[in-house]
């Protein structure tokens, strides 16, 4: 794992190959290869334990900011799709437990569920302080097993789905949005039902809003609205915690186009890609912590024109790991500072 680590900093891909010529000096990129092999098929990683590790590098305490999603990709005709759940902290998203799915496509309510009780294994149901997801996630019964469970949530719902007044009128939501003028919000009055075709119903709080003028060009009502079912939080805050749930994002960036190159990697078997994000997620931690402690001691990345920095956290401290590791100087001062982050974050993060 330690060689691994080093080796994707390093190289910045999860394309195994290109790993193996810098996994260990003086054994043939071959035989670095079939290591790699063989350790993600066989290795018996314990994710709960994994998880707990991840949640103890995390600089915060709960109760916890849950965003979950799913992000997927394609070697050849194979999909590879993975069912992500984090924790939301400063602008990106600490990954915490992860399912990898034999298919394509979306995701049922029963295998959110069952990702759900991955993370409860890390994190308890009374940490969290809410659930953040958007239009995959909106069936009946998976918020109906959240309500069960006393999980708040804040979940965003597609236009056309309808919802159920108390009179018992069924309209589409974006029916009761039309009128709204732009950036506007209304909370609906009482609670309202959703109901699946299994049976199954949740009663939840309605927001809207109006994110596109009427008057521009729109092919659909789509993406008009901002349409957000509640339950067990302010209607009030719901936008303000939904715009968390961007924070996944960052996190699917930081693992794929602008870190780990994931998408690189040949694997699909899902008992493999899910050894593999382990291992992404050891050193995504350990990354954050650098650039958060880079940004402490030194200065944080210079910001451009438009206000934002050039360079998120995660990327500073990947930047400096890599600086580290690739020179052909060693660095050994540098290199086991940089690990006291895995042993004592906060001590790691003080500025004292």
């Amino acid at each position: 794992m330690a060689r691994f680590t080093a080796a994707l900093l390093k190289m910045t891909t999860t394309n195994l190959r290109e790993i193996a010529v810098a996994l260990k000096a003086g054994v043939k990129a071959e035989s670095n290869y079939r290591r790699i092999r063989r350790f993600l098929s066989s290795y018996e990683m314990d994710f709960a334990v994994l998880g707990r590790f991840l949640t103890r590098l995390l600089p915060q305490s709960a109760p916890y900011k849950v965003v979950i999603d799913r992000t997927e990709w394609h070697f050849g005709q194979t999909p590879v799709n993975v069912l992500m759940v984090g924790i939301s902290h400063k602008g990106i998203a600490f990954p915490i437990s992860w399912t990898v799915l034999p298919d394509g496509g979306s995701t049922s309510a029963s295998e959110h569920c069952r990702a759900l009780r991955r993370f409860f294994q890390v994190v308890e149901p009374s940490e969290i302080e809410t659930v953040i997801a958007d239009r995959e996630f909106i069936s009946a019964r998976w918020l109906s097993w959240l309500q069960a469970r006393e999980i708040p949530f804040v979940v965003r719902l597609r236009s056309d789905r309808h919802v159920v007044s108390p009179e018992g009128a069924s309209l589409p939501a974006r029916t009761l949005a039309r009128p709204l003028s732009l950036r506007q919000e209304k909370i609906l009055d009482r609670e309202h039902s959703l109901r699946g075709t299994d049976g199954d119903s949740a009663d939840v709080r309605v927001v809207l809003k109006r994110i596109v003028d009427r008057s521009s060009d729109s092919s659909g009502a789509e993406d008009q609205f901002l349409i957000l079912a509640t339950s067990g939080v302010d209607p009030a805050e719901a936008t303000g915690l939904y715009r968390e749930r961007w924070q996944v994002e960052t996190l699917f960036a930081a693992l794929k186009s602008r870190g780990y190159d994931l998408e690189r990697t040949h694997l699909t078997e899902p008992y493999r890609v899910q050894r593999l994000i382990g291992l992404l997620a050891l050193a995504f931690g350990w990354t954050w912590l650098v650039g958060e402690r880079r940004a402490n001691r030194k200065c944080p990345p210079r910001k451009k024109a438009h206000s934002r920095r050039e360079r998120s956290l995660f990327r500073y401290g990947l930047d400096r790991l890599r600086s580290i590791l690739a020179t052909p100087e060693p660095q050994p001062v540098a290199f086991f500072e940089c690990l006291r982050g895995l042993r004592s974050p906060t001590a790691f993060l003080s500025c004292t």
